[in-house]
């Protein structure tokens, strides 16, 4: 075998031991992070005027990128929405079950909220999911925008 045989040989040999490496620790990462993955969120309104004092009702959805599911009847995912005020105050939250056997037919979660409007300007909102085991998912933000009080 001449040198630079030996050179490509050992670079090969060294490319497919780190590949299989970091096919090895991808497999590992995957496997381990059991949580729900949620993405893609949409919502209407965002923004118009209310009625100070009110509630104003904030629906969309969202779409489920991972989640691990044994589809034992009767189990539940939750739906969690929290919103706030400018000042960062809580002014809403909710957690609503929904059976996981809905989600053998749709990937794409609803949701829905009211939120009592004291002043113009932005409420944010988040929502995330929980599955049947307790495992939270990741949270996707929102605002609303609040235009006019009349």
């Amino acid at each position: 075998m001449t040198m630079n045989n030996f050179f490509r040989f050992a670079a090969w040999s060294v490319l497919w031991v780190m590949l299989a490496g970091l096919a090895g620790c991808t497999a590992d990462i995957v496997s381990k992070d059991k949580r729900p993955k949620i993405a893609n969120l949409v919502y209407i309104p965002l923004m118009a005027p209310a009625e100070e004092g009110k509630t104003t009702n904030i629906i969309g959805s969202f779409d489920i990128a991972y989640i691990d599911i044994t589809y034992k009847s009767g189990e539940t995912v939750s739906v969690n929405s929290v919103a706030y005020d400018a000042g960062g105050k809580e002014v809403s939250s909710s957690s609503i079950p929904v059976d996981e056997d809905a989600l053998k037919t749709s990937s794409t979660l609803g949701f829905g909220f009211d939120m009592k409007i004291a002043k113009k300007g932005d409420y944010n909102f988040r929502v995330s999911i929980t599955d049947s085991k307790g495992r939270q998912s990741n949270q996707l933000d929102g605002t609303f925008r609040v235009t006019d009080i009349y």
